[in-house]
């Protein structure tokens, strides 16, 4: 979930993210670390600690963010942690990991009692999930979009790879088709393929 905060509460913050949460029936949130500033490292990771204890109103999760230059600070918050998301493709913000060598380091560092979560799309996929075997670790992919992304998914986990996914509504029920209806001045294409 994007709580964002720290640094954009003008968006979401724990205490509005929480109760809508709970309005919708869901009792436990985990919050993703794309905030101002990013959740990659202690001090950043214990703003978002402090104001969920202070505002959530269910329980939560906040996941640590993973960039080019932190993979041996960041397993220092992990016993907080919900996880370490690390971003793989286009993002908001500054937590790109367009580099496969701190894809691995972050795969090396991370404690393995704690979950691994990464956005990638595309040729990322298989990328990704031949690092996670070289480690032996499994690895979530978030929000997958395409077709071809489930595929592969599917054919890594028919032998045997820990490879697991989920995707969202907004992924499954709506594709550039929709794009005229739902459009704000032009913004946000949908894809062409699901």
């Amino acid at each position: 979930m994007h709580l964002r905060e720290p640094g954009q509460t003008h968006k979401e913050d724990f205490s509005s993210g929480t109760a809508a949460a709970l309005s919708g029936g869901v009792t436990t949130v985990l919050a993703m670390p794309n905030t101002k500033p990013p959740l990659v490292d202690a001090d950043s990771f214990q703003l978002a600690l402090d104001a969920a204890a202070q505002k959530a109103y269910c329980d939560y999760g906040i996941f640590a963010g993973a960039n080019l230059t932190n993979a041996a600070e960041i397993p220092a918050v992990a016993p907080h942690a919900a996880g370490l998301k690390m971003y793989l493709d286009v993002t908001f913000g500054p937590l790109l990991l367009d580099d496969t060598t701190a894809w691995m380091q972050h795969f090396e560092h991370w404690p393995t009692a704690r979950p691994i979560v990464a956005h990638a799309e595309g040729a990322n996929i298989p990328a990704l999930i031949f690092v996670a075997n070289l480690f032996n670790r499994p690895v979530h992919i978030c929000h997958v979009a395409r077709r071809a992304e489930i595929e592969m998914i599917r054919a890594a986990k028919e032998k045997g790879y820990p490879v697991t996914c989920e995707v969202g509504p907004h992924h499954l029920f709506l594709s550039s088709d929709d794009f005229e209806r739902l459009s704000q001045n032009g913004k946000y294409p949908g894809r062409k393929e699901v």
